[in-house]
């Protein structure tokens, strides 16, 4: 049975983390039985369930809506002692007006690379480390989207742990361009899914 959006625990409002930073990851439940939701940072929202934790960075998004391409700073990280296996087609994001568009193959970033090389560069520049929530995990880099030239290979499936953390950078082709609202990842898995929401908004001056 898969997970409803009103069974989520969302700590605090989303909207209001500007007024200070959360410097401690609130506790999970045992055993879990629902979601959680927080937000560590003004555009950081952190999801964890019994499988999975996502954390989201949308700070360039925010800052580059219109913009062809999603970008978003990624980290991932498995909640059990076993394996949690993420393969890129069961990602994808709904844009405020309901689309849905799945996580790309790497031969599509590829073959469209010389029209997002900026965006890219300009995105690995601006976003900051999400190593302040990894807590003593291992590090480790997701690989879904290696930059060409960096001589990493791209990974088809990322096979997680409660050990490490991995970081990196995912990208969404948008139809009509990145737009201000309330937007939803979901990774999709057998049983379940994880749906993490974040906004867009447009900043004040």
């Amino acid at each position: 049975m898969r997970l409803q959006w009103s069974k989520l625990i969302i700590l605090g409002a989303l909207g209001a983390v500007a007024a200070g930073c959360a410097s401690t990851t609130p506790a999970m439940p045992n055993p879990v039985t629902e979601p959680l939701i927080d937000q560590p940072g003004r555009h950081i929202v952190r999801y964890r369930d019994a499988v999975i934790e996502i954390i989201i960075d949308s700070e360039f998004a925010a800052n580059n809506l219109g913009e062809e391409w999603l970008v978003l700073s990624m980290g991932l990280s498995g909640m059990t002692g076993g394996q949690t296996k993420v393969e890129r087609e069961m990602v994808s994001v709904r844009s405020p007006d309901g689309k849905t568009v799945t996580l790309p193959s790497y031969r599509q970033f590829n073959a469209d690379y010389t029209k997002i090389a900026s965006t890219a560069r300009r995105a690995s520049i601006a976003t900051d480390p999400l190593d302040f929530t990894r807590g003593g995990r291992r590090d480790c880099r997701i690989d879904f989207f290696p930059l060409p030239g960096s001589g990493r290979s791209a990974r088809l499936a990322l096979l997680l742990n409660k050990n490490e953390f991995c970081v990196g950078m995912f990208y969404f082709p948008i139809p009509n361009g990145v737009q201000p609202g309330d937007w939803r990842m979901i990774v999709e898995f057998e049983e379940t899914e994880a749906v993490v929401p974040f906004t867009l908004a447009v900043e004040a001056p």
